[in-house]
């Protein structure tokens, strides 16, 4: 059975086969990278392992011939043989062991120079040519070797071990200075032939010999790469590879430490160089790749021309459901995916007739559902106070007890029948008048409560007045040392509206913060945490119930507190 092929289908096939491709290439380059790297790693390693097996019998040569002259009879009892010979036959004696030293410089191409010297009078015998070389060993107390103005000696002393002075010949150093030009040259056994190939000895931790210009960057981080990449830990001999980026493309650097001469044998190389045929594969590869995305794309655009017929159909249905047309539908017999498509939008544009049908009904669930939860969000902080009042002057008070008692009793019996009986501006300005005795009897709070008798039946939706008075005292009369005064205050507004105005003595808000507050409360979300929460909800609750024309507005009074004035709108202005 043939099976039909759909576009979208095929456009997720070639997504799949080139997202493959991609990922076999990407990986198959990665794998091919890695072994080149490794290779030359290797090959880089063997050459540094080679130079390091010369500069080895470089240094044991070296430490040979210090060794050999420290032991030697003749350069031993050369002092004394100053004292008992005569001075024709004294420097005869001294010319031949010069003789002796000079045939090592002959027979030997690692060799720079070599001196004897004994401290006790200052004699010094040297191949040197140099004035000033017997400083230097002026200066030796230990030996080994040692870097001293650029080059690398092998000092040995007489006797190896400390002992009474008069037991043996006087002490003596024997240096042996190692050609500095030829240890350079060793360099270039330790690298490739390749441009980006170098290497340099790091000498005591801080300076720098090479035989060619050290690439700045690589030079300048050495000192932390070996102090932290290599530490205390590394063995003698042994080689570390480190990875390093510069501005100047990847490189890999393996640095091998030589503990008798406290040196690093360090050779970098970079990598792009060796990598370049892999980048012009890749190269080809993208071009390939983009030539495939290409044909695909021709293809795709095949399909959608043929689909198109469908989609201007579409279309134009859309353009009359705009226009307000909700009775249209689209007719096929077609099996594609645009069947589905058009079923779907048949069974939509049905829906919405239904949706229309019912939109009012919607609308007013809405509205009720908003309003309780609206009014479900009341501060269980009043309850707690109150009931630590009465503690705390349960002994002391029992008239303050009674009347505490009373008001609060009055306040929760009211909260508790909101939803069973009418609320008007009367019974929730006792309610308000109650908190207020609770408040006064605790926080030493005056208040006053000014409404007309005209206005004491005028309905009103429960708990719109109680969060502006409780705001008043939270945010206002506890904010300002000395703040005790709270009014409410009913009058007629205009186009038979009520204003009711709730005012205190307290901290006040600068005319930025109004603005601000002002704004915060207009938003149809609620704001961040807990502050503000109680206005936004009651500018909500007004403009819900009373409509837009209903509202809060916030001033600054001759006290120097907030007023906040709470406008409802005339019934057959509100919302219902």
């Amino acid at each position: 059975m043939r099976r039909k092929v759909t576009m979208k289908q095929f456009i997720y096939f070639f997504i799949i086969y080139f997202l493959l491709t991609l990922a076999l290439f990407i990986v198959m380059n990665q794998l091919s990278s890695r072994t080149v790297e490794s290779s030359l790693i290797h090959s880089s390693k063997n050459q540094m392992e080679y130079a390091d097996e010369i500069l080895d019998g470089i240094i044991s040569e070296a430490a040979l011939y210090g060794t050999r002259f420290v032991s030697d009879i003749d350069v031993r009892f050369y002092p004394q043989q100053r004292r008992e010979l005569g001075n024709y036959d004294y420097q005869m004696k001294k010319n031949e062991i010069l003789r002796r030293l000079e045939d090592i410089l002959i027979s030997s191409h690692v060799v720079e120079s070599i001196g004897i010297y004994w401290p006790s009078d200052g004699t010094f015998i040297t191949t040197s040519h140099d004035l000033l070389a017997s400083q230097i060993y002026q200066k030796v107390h230990a030996k080994g070797w040692q870097t001293v103005g650029g080059s690398l000696y092998y000092f040995a002393k007489y006797p190896y071990i400390q002992t009474d002075a008069g037991a043996f010949p006087e002490p003596y150093i024997v240096g042996v200075q190692l050609k500095t030009d030829y240890l350079r040259s060793l360099l270039g056994k330790a690298v490739s032939d390749a441009a980006s190939s170098n290497a340099f000895y790091v000498v005591n931790g801080k300076e720098l010999w090479s035989n060619r210009k050290v690439d700045e960057q690589i030079a300048a981080a050495m000192p932390e790469l070996l102090v932290e990449g290599i530490g205390d830990g590394i063995q003698d001999g042994e080689i570390r590879k480190f990875d390093y980026k510069s501005s100047e493309g990847d490189f890999y650097i393996l640095a091998q430490y030589i503990a008798q001469i406290d040196t690093y044998l360090v050779t970098y190389t970079r990598m792009s160089d060796f990598l370049l045929p892999l980048d012009r594969n890749r190269q080809a590869f993208l071009l390939s790749i983009a030539a495939v995305v290409l044909l695909g794309l021709f293809v795709i655009q095949m399909f959608y021309r043929n689909f198109y017929r469908h989609v201007h159909l579409l279309r134009k249905k859309f353009q009359l459901v705009e226009q307000g047309n909700y009775n249209t539908r689209i007719p096929h017999k077609n099996d594609n995916e645009f069947s589905s498509l058009f079923n779907g939008f048949n069974h939509m544009m049905g829906e919405i007739q239904g949706l229309f049908a019912s939109l009012e009904t919607e609308t007013e669930l809405r509205r009720t559902a908003e309003f309780k939860q609206l009014q479900a969000q009341i501060n269980p902080h009043f309850l707690y106070n109150s009931l630590f009042y009465i503690m705390s002057v349960a002994h002391s008070s029992p008239d303050a007890i009674i009347r505490m008692s009373k008001h609060l009793a009055e306040y929760y019996r009211y909260m508790t029948r909101l939803d069973t009986r009418p609320a008007s501006l009367a019974s929730e300005l006792q309610l308000a008048e109650h908190y207020l005795a609770i408040m006064s009897l605790s926080k030493q709070i005056r208040y006053e409560i000014d409404l007309p008798p005209e206005l004491a039946d005028q309905p009103v939706k429960p708990l719109m007045i109680q969060p502006l008075v409780e705001n008043a005292i939270q945010h206002g009369i506890e904010g300002r040392q000395g703040a005790c005064e709270v009014s409410i205050q009913v009058r007629h507004g205009e186009e038979g509206s009520v204003v009711i105005a709730v005012s205190d003595d307290g901290k006040g808000l600068e005319p930025a913060e109004i603005q601000l507050l002002a704004e915060r409360i207009e938003r149809s979300e609620p704001p961040e945490g807990d502050r503000g929460i109680g206005l936004w909800n009651v500018s909500r609750r007004l403009k819900n119930t009373y409509g837009e024309s209903s509202g809060l507005r916030f001033v600054a009074n001759s006290r120097g507190g907030l007023s906040v004035l709470m406008t409802i709108a005339s019934q057959t202005e509100g919302g219902g």
